[in-house]
């Protein structure tokens, strides 16, 4: 009998590439070289500095932020016991890191080296927009719903929570994103808990909040992610919408899309195009004129994200978390070598 076997580094040696309209990305499905204690470790956000290294939010908090180099060697973890429910960073221009805690309804802003300099909002206590997190158990004791499995209590309990939120309130209700716009302003969506974007002069103070729940241009279901380009107009993610929506530094609405998009979860914008990773297996590319130029994958692709960043090579980088079992940090690189129309 002849025993037959397969390559063992099939998914190195096959290529991957997605293509639409001129523009092709190879999906590079394990990125990373980390330490074997990080083997299983999921990361729900990240971000590159100047020099293209590239923070991760890490689901283990005992090792909440990580740090890899521009090759992607792991350099260091830090933050521990700073956090409890991490979700998204950013890099600001002075060069500090914007650490957004779902858990403790806060935005911390570390130094590279992990040393606490700030906080935005205040750490445990949530702001009034009428949230439940645990509202179906409210209405499981008065016999409204009987649930079925776990299921329930990770999926129609989410969706009970959000439709409890009553108002755009001010800073913070678990919130999920953070971005510094081009005059040093700092925008959040304050979105699990809260439907709302809030905008901070650099200093701390509270400038705007917009928003509120609803489904239409300028409200909100679940304002996941944000990003500020550079003509400073604010993109907005709304997951649970499947909308994104595009504002000026006021709130006021520019742009608005609410169609053939995959749960936008993530975005990210260089200084020609801008990046929306859909959690339902696809890529958004907007040019600087609010203009899709191209839409990578399919509904269950694997380009799945919850978080997205990019570099200054124009490298893109995925975090699934739960959507893609195995694979926690992906990257996709732009190719020119195959055809791309």
């Amino acid at each position: 009998m002849k025993r037959i076997e397969g390559f063992h580094d099939r998914e190195k040696a096959s290529r991957s590439v997605f293509c639409h309209n001129g523009i092709a990305y190879e999906l590079i499905p394990e990125y990373g070289d980390f330490p074997h204690e990080f083997e299983f470790s999921m990361y729900s956000g990240g971000c590159c500095d100047k020099e293209d290294q590239l923070f991760l939010m890490c689901r283990d908090l005992e090792h909440p932020i990580i740090m890899l180099d521009a090759q992607g060697n792991y350099q260091k973890s830090f933050g521990r016991g700073l956090f409890q429910e991490v979700h998204s960073i950013c890099v600001t221009p002075g060069d500090t890191l914007l650490c957004v805690d779902t858990g403790l309804h806060v935005v911390r802003e570390l130094t590279k080296e992990g040393e606490w300099i700030r906080d935005f909002g205040n750490p445990g206590v949530p702001s009034d927009s009428g949230f439940e997190k645990d509202r179906w158990r409210r209405m499981q004791r008065r016999g409204k719903i009987v649930p079925t499995d776990v299921a329930f209590d990770k999926g129609w309990s989410f969706w009970m929570g959000v439709e409890s939120i009553q108002r755009a309130a001010p800073p913070f209700n678990r919130p999920t994103g953070v971005c510094v716009g081009p005059k040093g302003d700092i925008f959040v969506s304050d979105g699990y808990g809260n439907a709302a974007i809030h905008r901070f002069a650099p200093d701390g103070t509270l400038l705007k909040t917009w928003g509120g729940p609803g489904d239409m241009p300028g409200k909100f279901y679940v304002p996941h992610s944000l990003w500020v380009d550079k003509k400073n107009r604010v993109w907005v993610g709304d997951r649970e919408a499947n909308s994104i929506h595009v504002f000026d530094e006021n709130g006021e609405v520019l742009a608005y899309m609410n169609e053939n998009l995959l749960q936008p979860t993530g975005i990210w914008a260089d200084d020609n195009l801008i990046y929306v990773a859909e959690r339902g297996g696809g890529l958004s590319i907007f040019n600087m004129d609010m203009d899709i130029v191209a839409q990578l994958g399919f509904y269950n692709s694997p380009i799945r994200a919850h978080g997205m960043c990019g570099n200054k090579k124009g490298e893109l980088f995925l975090m699934p978390l739960s959507t893609y079992d195995r694979h926690f940090l992906m990257k996709l690189v732009p190719v020119t070598n195959v055809l791309a129309s």
